[in-house]
């Protein structure tokens, strides 16, 4: 089974939404937006990246560089930000604060699941 790419800081929101995913049974990788990310995102090979990020334009650019990429440029990025703006590069953008609503609907549009994700509860959960 691939795995999802969560890319981002390590807060509590992000580690609540790896949770999640995982607790729905898709596979999890945490990543800092570090300078080794394309070569960490190459060796996991994920089949999905979700990006979350606070700082709009540095999600952004993260996500340019893994839609730039030979080995990455195919693979569907969700963007998670406060401020979007929508230049194009990711297949799906989501404006903070956000639910797991929203993000579960875009993981399923994006990578076809045998079972849909259902029963995800979000009124406790949101990223501020």
């Amino acid at each position: 089974m691939k795995a999802i790419a969560l890319v981002g800081s390590t807060d509590q929101s992000q580690t609540l939404l790896a949770d999640l995913l995982h607790w729905h049974g898709l596979s999890v990788f945490q990543i800092d937006q570090g300078n080794a990310l394309l070569p960490l995102l190459s060796f996991i090979s994920p089949e999905l990246i979700i990006i979350e990020s606070s700082l709009g334009r540095d999600a952004e650019i993260v996500c340019d560089r893994i839609k730039r990429s030979p080995v990455l440029g195919r693979v569907p990025v969700i963007l998670c930000a406060n401020q979007l703006g929508n230049n194009g590069s990711a297949d799906a953008y989501v404006s903070s604060p956000h639910t797991a609503e929203e993000i579960f609907a875009h993981v399923q549009n994006l990578r076809p699941l045998t079972s849909p994700l259902d029963g995800v509860v979000t009124s406790a959960w949101s990223d501020s």
